[in-house]
């Protein structure tokens, strides 16, 4: 279904809800914009994952363990590089373990220090699973606004305003929303990052 169909379909879909015309055009820009960003060559897809990499936030439970998270952040909480999954077909967050952080010498992998260079609005298909808090790497890739050079990026983390899944939930786009941080590195990334394999589609790159 080619994109024009898919945004008449929404906006049937519009009808059901108690929306101002002013509140159904912003709803119908947003899914545009995520329908058009799915049109990505898988070229380009795959050259901006070889180069733009996930950053998770942990904290430790205590000596040996770590856990994800993704709101509430402090300046003690460490960002980490993620050990490789496919990124159309998994979720790099989805049940986040300590095996999933890439490590060097029993501990996480540096981080170089960072600058911010910028942040935007980020939409992430539930699968019709609210519940579950699944963001895809490709889905943040493809959304990246075009104001920004993905060449200039280095990573990206993804911030949620809540832990609780129903309140960053939204029912009418049927997505989870978050805030993608981009960062580019003061320094140049790490070997073992720039050498990392890129799984698209249960393909190796």
């Amino acid at each position: 279904m080619d994109i024009q169909n898919q945004l008449k379909k929404f906006k049937l879909k519009l009808n059901s809800y108690r929306l101002s015309e002013e509140e159904k055009e912003y709803y119908v820009d947003i899914e545009r914009r995520i329908l058009e960003s799915k049109q990505l060559p898988v070229s380009q897809l795959i050259a901006r994952a070889k180069r733009i990499k996930p950053l998770v936030r942990i904290e430790r439970d205590n000596e040996a363990e770590y856990h994800s998270k993704y709101h509430s952040i402090s300046d003690t909480d460490t960002l980490c590089f993620c050990t490789p999954c496919d990124i159309r077909q998994r979720s790099y967050l989805y049940d986040f373990t300590p095996q999933k952080i890439v490590r060097s010498k029993d501990k996480p992998l540096p981080v170089p220090s960072r600058t911010k260079i910028g942040e935007f609005t980020c939409y992430h298909d539930t699968g019709s699973f609210y519940s579950c808090l699944m963001p895809s790497v490709d889905e943040v890739l493809q959304q990246i606004p075009i104001k920004y050079d993905w060449l200039e990026i280095d990573a990206f983390e993804l911030i949620f305003t809540s832990d609780n899944f129903s309140e960053v939930y939204d029912s009418i786009l049927d997505c989870h929303v978050s805030t993608a941080v981009l960062y580019r590195f003061d320094k140049r990334l790490p070997a073992r990052m720039r050498e990392q394999t890129v799984i698209f589609d249960g393909t190796s790159y």
